[in-house]
């Protein structure tokens, strides 16, 4: 008797991941949220759910399906994976805990399942009132970091650098839920992409990171693959599988922020997805690593089609264009055009102001570019960016 096609539920999916599904020769639904972006039109059902909001729905429309032979559901996103995690356990489908996916998005929860088996822990206070905002600063001291307990995009992160500015942040500050206070950590910073499945952890790349510094840590850039001395890629990659062991991750990318310290690796946050910025598509045009093939692949227990093997450098840059000036109507299509870009993004709408940065979101627009070296990386890129803000 033939064995039904294993089917991928994929929730609002990118259309490499509706791709990569097909590749593997998976039957797709596609879970579709009104409230989120459209998914691409594909040869697939489609679901309406709004899943974002609670999975009982979806769950309940998913049961209903009777789904025959190897069932399992995919999120890639912040929300997405932990949802999918919850349905899957709901439904009796392979996939990650759901424990998991949740310390994931709890920084103090994080810290605290993984001790000291991933190198030295990183100081740390949670303050789950305001009126304790401040005590909780001078436990830490100073410089600190204080950040939302469960934030991405360095949405809510705030550098103090001493008792003036912490008394002005805890007052100006609308206290909305708990705030992690953390020791400052001066080094390197790099996050880590790896890859688990049933035999284990593999590091795919180390990424090295550029941020606007204090007091945001907004990401303005990352360059992948990078390599660190043998001794600092063997701390990381312990740091890093420790890590996940800890939080019994077992299927899927992971995106690890860690800081190259004078103590070594220390880690600062981890999440069970993908990198964002465009991390995931980096690392195909760079190793040819297809992250979501992967791990469809690795859940249903079937080979990953193979990838030409090719070792390049691939490095995404976020332009900022002045504040005062509105923006003009601006042709990405010479950009896109040059050697080695492969996308152009300009996220703030012609005759609007670009805003301040102080989150990822407010960013104003971005290149991504592959090369075969570092430096042939870093000159298409800076042709990219003149090219893109000569009349910006």
């Amino acid at each position: 008797m033939r064995e039904a096609q294993p089917t991928a539920v994929l929730l609002n999916p990118r259309d490499t991941v509706v791709s990569a599904a097909h590749d593997l020769g998976l039957a797709v639904i596609v879970v579709a949220d009104p409230s989120q972006p459209k998914p691409p039109a594909v040869n697939a059902a489609v679901l309406e759910s709004s899943w974002t909001a609670s999975s009982a729905d979806l769950v309940r429309q998913l049961r209903e399906l009777a789904l025959p032979g190897p069932v399992s559901c995919f999120g890639f996103g912040e929300i997405g994976c932990s949802v999918a995690a919850v349905v899957n356990q709901e439904l009796g489908w392979p996939g990650n805990p759901p424990q998991a996916l949740a310390a994931f998005t709890n920084k103090a929860e994080l810290r605290a399942l993984v001790g000291e088996q991933a190198g030295k822990p990183v100081a740390h206070v949670t303050c789950f009132a305001e009126g304790t905002l401040l005590s909780a600063i001078e436990t830490i001291g100073f410089p600190c970091v204080v950040k939302p307990i469960d934030g991405t995009g360095s949405s809510g992160v705030r550098f103090l650098a001493g008792r003036p500015e912490a008394e002005r942040y805890a007052q100006e500050t609308e206290f909305s839920g708990p705030l992690l206070v953390e020791e400052f950590l001066a080094g390197a910073e790099y996050s880590v992409e790896a890859m688990s499945d049933g035999e284990g952890h593999r590091i795919l790349a180390i990424t090295e990171k550029m941020t606007t510094g204090a007091p945001h840590f907004v990401e303005t850039g990352h360059t992948l693959p990078v390599g660190l001395t043998a001794a600092d890629e063997a701390a990381v990659t312990d740091l890093v599988t420790a890590m996940l062991d800890a939080v019994g991750y077992r299927y899927g990318p992971s995106h690890t922020e860690i800081m190259i310290t004078t103590d070594g690796p220390r880690l600062i946050e981890s999440h069970g997805r993908p990198g964002g910025d465009r991390i995931s598509d980096m690392l195909v045009l760079a190793l040819g690593e297809d992250v979501f093939a992967q791990t469809m692949a690795a859940v249903f227990g079937m080979p990953v089609p193979a990838e030409p093997a090719h070792r390049r450098v691939a490095g995404i840059r976020y332009v900022t264009f002045d504040g005062a000036v509105p923006m003009l109507e601006l042709s990405t299509a010479l950009v896109a055009s040059l050697p080695g870009v492969e996308e152009v993004h300009i996220a703030v709408p012609a005759g609007q102001l670009p805003p301040r940065i102080s989150e990822s979101g407010d960013r104003h627009a971005f290149v991504v570019a592959v090369a075969d070296s570092r430096a042939e990386l870093e000159t298409r890129l800076d042709c990219a960016l003149r090219t893109l803000t000569a009349h910006g």
